[in-house]
């Protein structure tokens, strides 16, 4: 006799939402200060940043690259996603904090301080991959064929990580600071931020995996369910045109974006505006909240497809805006209103396809089992990482070879000295033209060879539960 399936409480959407809000929260110390952290306190050079941290991040891509065949061959005890889920929880942790942690007091070598981050980097990201492919692979297991159900899940996830991102922007950089003048050290606070922030993504992530457990049981991991080769596993993803689009178009974007992720914090410091970056961040935070609520409308009534090139066309208008207008190269004049204004509407606009992120992979991964047979769902949600961490290798490590070529001078110990470029004009090109070409060419991609309808894809998963179901009648006949 089938058990019957549980539902899906407004607790587990929120948790599910929640977890993941602080995971992000968490890693937005890293994120944003982490270059920085390492030129000005670790007292790396940019060249050698770009070079380990590209080596870094090509090892963390690597891993990226088996997470799905991993989590499709394991027989974990805790089911099959949030057995990596739970293993994250910790591991996310400790690589996360130990990032910001400032080693110039017990190792003098330069090299040596680079090594350790490079390390704790690889083991946060190599086990987001299993994070992230989990996450996204539950959204089946709670939700079913059930494309509403789905969207609720990201959409939540969207709202709530735009809600709790405004209390991380209005509060981490006046922490860092309130905790260096409490300890004497000018680094200590940005590794008790992160300290703190990763304590309530473990609380949170760990609520979630509790209330989470019914739609995943360890029976669901058993052998006596066919898994797909390896060689099944890679062919699905070679095989499979729409997603080497989106893949293509994700990554060449996610290029541009990274690199000015990488450098926008060197804009309010080396022109002297270091203490206004808390609240244009702040700004940036309520703007998502407020472009959360509403745009994902926009976007259903859109479509995927739709929203996804909408988005990214304004986001190509702004960032030519931020090249163009940010600076007066005339007067040698920093415009924050208009650089606030731009990390608002760069963020905001991008809620218009947030809310649909895991759906398109999951799209991509039930048109090839209907069309294929194999059910490679959870390659698909793998495959969703791998823009990120080739964009995050390519355009984080690129971010640091940037500040090479724009002649960054870090600060030299003077008071009121933040440090200074030697060519304004080549940062603000890395800061808006260079991520605007990035994002036309994805835009190109989509709108001439992204196929895949929306009403496709809920005919793929409606088919494709029909066929388990019939699978599963036919094998308790037998």
């Amino acid at each position: 006799m089938a058990t019957e399936k549980p539902k899906v409480s407004n607790t587990l959407v929120n948790f599910y939402a929640l977890s993941n809000g602080m995971n992000t929260i968490a890693f937005g110390v890293p994120t944003l200060y982490l270059t920085m952290f390492m030129t000005d306190y670790l007292g790396i050079s940019p060249v050698a940043i770009g070079t380990g941290m590209l080596i870094a991040r090509t090892i963390d891509f690597i891993v990226s690259i088996i997470a799905g065949v991993v989590i499709e061959k394991a027989h974990l005890k805790h089911g099959k996603y949030l057995s990596w889920i739970r293993i994250a929880t910790v591991t996310c942790f400790f690589g996360n904090i130990v990032q910001m942690l400032d080693t110039t007091a017990f190792i003098g070598s330069p090299t040596v301080r680079l090594l350790i981050v490079m390390i704790f980097y690889i083991m946060f990201h190599s086990t987001m991959n299993f994070f992230a492919t989990s996450r996204a692979g539950i959204i089946v297991k709670l939700a079913g064929a059930d494309m509403t159900a789905r969207v609720r899940l990201t959409a939540r996830q969207s709202q709530i990580g735009a809600a709790v991102s405004i209390i991380s922007s209005a509060i981490t950089l006046p922490l860092v600071q309130l905790i260096d003048r409490i300890t004497g050290s000018p680094s200590a606070g940005y590794f008790v931020a992160a300290l703190i922030f990763s304590s309530l993504f473990v609380i949170c992530n760990s609520i979630f995996a509790k209330l989470a457990a019914p739609f995943d049981p360890p029976e669901d991991r058993g052998a006596e369910r066919a898994r797909p080769t390896i060689g099944q596993m890679v062919s699905s993803v070679v095989t499979n045109k729409q997603m080497l689009l989106l893949f293509a178009a994700f990554t060449i974007t996610g290029i541009g974006n990274q690199l000015v992720a990488g450098i926008t914090t060197y804009f309010f410091r080396v022109t002297g505006n270091f203490s206004k970056y808390t609240y244009v961040l702040t700004a940036r935070s309520i703007t998502a909240l407020v472009f959360s609520m509403f745009t994902p409308a926009i976007g259903k009534k859109l479509g995927k497809k739709n929203a996804l090139v909408a988005a990214w066309c304004l986001n190509i208008i702004i960032n030519v805006a931020a090249w163009l207008f940010a600076y007066n190269s005339k007067t040698g004049e920093a415009n924050i209103l208009v650089m606030a204004v731009i990390m608002c509407l760069r963020q905001g606009t991008l809620y218009l396809y947030m809310v649909f992120t895991a759906n398109y992979w999951l799209d991509c991964g039930e048109y090839g089992y209907y069309t294929t047979g194999v059910d490679n769902r959870t390659m698909a949600t793998t495959v969703m990482n791998w823009p990120t961490k080739i964009s995050m290798a390519l355009g984080g490590s690129l971010s640091a070879f940037a500040l090479s070529w724009i002649g960054y001078n870090p600060p030299d110990g003077t008071p009121g000295n933040m440090g200074s470029f030697d060519h304004m004009e080549r940062y603000m090109m890395c800061i808006g033209l260079i991520p605007a070409i990035c994002i036309a060419i994805s835009v190109v991609l989509i709108v001439l060879f992204y196929k895949l309808t929306d009403e496709q894809a809920a005919m793929y998963a409606k088919a494709n539960v029909e066929r388990e179901e019939a699978a599963k009648a036919a094998k308790a006949a037998q």
